[in-house]
């Protein structure tokens, strides 16, 4: 029996740190585009249900074009989809899972989707679930603390499969929010030595498993939503689960899912133009001739010549223009050739000169000078005979 395990699709997402609002669309879009893409994978590996395991949503209050958006991506899959609410929709009384437009859209829309809102088993024809649905944003108890105790007349031969939604073993999208880790918190340990074939996470959005007995893996968020924070951190897959029944180790295998590029390459030294040329070249390796699929976080270093600065400002706008997102750090000191010094500081014009060796001492602190010491040296060089 193979299923997929996915989590944290966060469908809503606002990236409001991107100032275009048409690229901030188009993440938000394929995000969606991402749960769509999962048919296909669904009839490759013969999958006969797909488990989410928590933070389908972004929002515990998403907008109704945004809940019926995501119930046509479900419906759109071609099997069960069987989820749980993670802490960005947490479940109970009031909640999106029981109002009444969700409801009705999953019904028209998405049929043989099922969240599972209580802690209980769900017993299907080929596995039993155990859901561990999170109620509230922050639980203080571990939403696994029901299974330590194995439930009653559960079937002999099925596997036995946890779903959950939290923290565990320092792995947390909270605490990479700056958010009470303390809560949602996933004790493994105490889960009964051989009572359970699986654990399916969600809430790191990276993949990973983190425990062997029994194997408890993270999915993941199937479309990355982040630059990448350290080499753990591995977003944008879905997993295949397959399972023999209850006692025979399952088999994971991480599917990549990712259509969006999030880059966030080492700082880059620029002395020269040979450096300059170096990082044109990396990033038309890095980023190809896509446009709109790709986000670039880049921290320069170093020091160029006044024409070089021109230059690497030039490609900067360039690719400012063809990605999502471009984050620059920028530290690059303007080191002034003899020629260029002379251009400013030798001139005819004495207040050009002045003014030019004003900037130049400042340079080196302040930012403002050397935007200003640039533009000094384009003007008068445009304005040369």
């Amino acid at each position: 029996m193979k299923f997929l395990h996915t989590a944290d699709w966060q469908i809503g997402k606002p990236f409001e740190s991107i100032e275009d609002p048409a690229k901030r669309e188009r993440l938000r879009s394929a995000r969606l585009e991402s749960i769509r893409a999962l048919r296909p994978l669904v009839e490759e590996h013969g999958a006969a249900f797909v488990v989410v395991c928590g933070d389908l949503f972004d929002s515990s209050l998403p907008d109704r074009a945004t809940v019926s958006a995501l119930c046509g991506a479900v419906g759109s899959l071609g099997v069960p989809v069987y989820s749980i609410p993670g802490n960005h929709d947490f479940g109970g009384p009031g909640s999106l899972w029981e109002e009444e437009f969700f409801r009705a859209e999953r019904t028209s829309l998405a049929p043989d989707w099922q969240p599972l809102l209580a802690p209980r088993p769900h017993p299907l024809a080929d596995a039993v679930l155990l859901p561990c649905p999170l109620l509230r944003r922050h639980e203080a108890l571990d939403p696994t603390q029901w299974l330590r105790t194995v439930p009653e007349d559960l079937p002999g031969d099925l596997p036995r499969l946890v779903l959950a939604h939290g923290s565990t073993q320092g792995f947390s999208s909270e605490k990479d929010e700056n958010s009470a880790d303390a809560a949602n918190r996933i004790d493994l340990a105490h889960l009964p030595a051989g009572a359970y074939d699986y654990v399916a996470l969600g809430d790191w959005h990276g993949t990973k498993q983190v425990a062997d007995n029994p194997p408890a893996w993270y999915a993941g968020t199937p479309e990355p939503d982040r630059f990448p924070r350290g080499e753990d951190n591995r977003p944008g897959h879905v997993l295949l689960v397959e399972t023999d029944g209850h006692g025979v180790p399952p088999r994971v295998t991480p599917i990549s899912t990712a259509r969006i590029g999030w880059h966030a390459p080492d700082p880059v030294s620029l002395q020269g133009p040979e450096d300059l040329k170096a990082l044109a070249e990396t990033l038309a390796t890095l980023l190809g001739p896509r446009t709109d699929r790709d986000l670039l976080r880049l921290t320069l270093e170093g020091a160029l010549g006044l024409a070089e600065l021109d230059q690497l400002r030039d490609l900067l706008e360039t690719y400012h223009a063809r990605l999502l997102s471009l984050e620059v750090d920028q530290r690059v000191l303007p080191e002034p050739t003899e020629e260029e010094l002379h251009s400013l500081t030798g001139g005819e014009d004495p207040l050009i000169a002045r003014v030019a060796r004003t900037l130049a001492e400042e340079a080196g602190t302040d930012p403002a000078s050397r935007e200003l010491l640039r533009e000094l040296y384009l003007q008068v060089r445009a304005h040369s005979p």
